[in-house]
């Protein structure tokens, strides 16, 4: 049998040949874009013609700050899902009310890493039925695979919240241009964006043995969320489909919020008041014109996404224009702040879901995070 990944690739190339079976792609025509290829060859979908696929390294960084977001309306965090729930429900959806953080109904991992989480393995599978179908999902999520990036990239979390539209449908039900019409229009009218500010990446999903298409949104270099269609299973003789075809769309909420108030980085739209705290007893200044310079680069920094660290810094640093040793004396007080609220939060969700920091298991996660938060108080205290 292959590997996810090697199912992936396999199932990406098999689509990108024959789009209109596997993506919603009358929706898209309907809509005025068209498909082109990329220079890092991401087959994607525009409006107006765009050169690149949007993604921020072939489209030159985040591109929204200072007044330049394309969002024709302002949302702060709370409405974000409060604007998100009431969208939906006029759709057909029902909101439902985030599942714990902790997954004690699973034995395959200690926290809630996607919203689609709360409905594996027995929604997924057939055995058990949803509370609701359709449903969203304002899901608080756990991952610490870019704890590095925290602070650093503006965008990076530990403990962020995934919006979820979910369906669980046999074939004969399934309605694949529906759910796409309906992220799409949660961005022209929820956000308020152009179709000349949206950018869509044809790519593909493959995990636990099922796989399928998927459709991932960018604007100004920012991805907003991405689409998932759950639709065919890997057997030994090949794929087959699903008796029961899977909506699983995952949308930041902090990124969402971030991106229509167009500020220096989500965390100051995500917690403002703790940031407002936090700066006010640790005195850390920030200037106003490096970071200003620094911030549409600052997505070149993840650490997952490069090589060499020092070479990269150097770049940004160029870009700036100062030196590097400068940047990092800029920058690194902010994200050791910013790094302190983000961590915080995170524990406190994990803790009231009934999760502890430990030497084991998951609560040797919440032990990491609370020791580098202690860490970086006692550094700028």
């Amino acid at each position: 049998m292959p590997t996810d990944k090697e199912v992936k690739k396999a199932f990406k190339q098999t689509a990108s040949k024959n789009p209109d079976q596997y993506y919603a792609t009358s929706v898209l025509k309907e809509e005025g874009f068209k498909r082109k290829q990329c220079a890092c060859k991401i087959f994607y979908w525009t409006a107006c013609d765009a050169p690149t696929c949007g993604d921020p390294a072939c489209s030159g960084g985040f591109r929204f700050f200072g007044g330049k977001t394309p969002a024709q309306r302002e949302l702060d965090y709370v409405g974000v899902w409060n604007e998100f729930a009431s969208h939906f429900k006029k759709l057909g959806y029902t909101p439902i009310k985030r599942y714990p953080v902790v997954a004690r109904w699973r034995n395959d991992t200690d926290f809630v890493q996607a919203s689609i989480y709360d409905f594996q393995p027995y929604v997924v599978s057939g055995e058990v039925k949803p509370p609701a179908n359709p449903l969203v999902v304002p899901q608080f999520c756990l991952r610490f695979n870019d704890i590095d990036n925290v602070g650093i990239t503006g965008a990076h979390y530990t403990g962020f919240v995934m919006i979820g539209q979910h369906a669980f449908m046999p074939p004969e039900q399934w309605n694949q241009a529906k759910y796409f019409r309906d992220i799409h229009s949660w961005l022209s009218k929820g956000l308020g964006l152009p179709n000349k500010e949206i950018t869509f990446h044809e790519d593909a999903w493959a995990g636990g043995g099922n796989f399928g298409p998927c459709m991932e949104f960018f604007s100004r270099g920012l991805e907003l969320g991405n689409q998932v269609y759950m639709m065919f299973e890997q057997t030994p003789h090949g794929p087959r489909e699903l008796k029961l075809k899977v909506l699983d769309m995952g949308m930041g909420h902090e990124r969402n919020a971030w991106f229509t108030k167009g500020a220096a980085t989500s965390y100051e739209t995500t917690f403002p008041t703790v940031c407002k705290k936090l700066f006010h007893a640790t005195g850390i200044k920030v200037d106003e014109k490096v970071m200003e310079k620094f911030l549409p680069y600052a997505s070149y920094l993840n650490v997952d996404e490069i090589e060499d660290t020092e070479k990269t810094w150097n770049f940004v640093a160029q870009k700036v224009g100062i030196e590097t040793k400068e940047l990092r004396e800029k920058v690194l007080p902010l994200a050791a702040l910013f790094s302190v609220g983000e961590h915080a939060r995170s524990l406190l969700f994990a803790i009231s879901d009934g999760g502890l920091p430990s030497n084991v298991g998951g609560g040797y996660n919440l032990r990491v995070i609370l020791r580098r938060a202690l860490s970086f108080i006692d550094k700028y205290e």
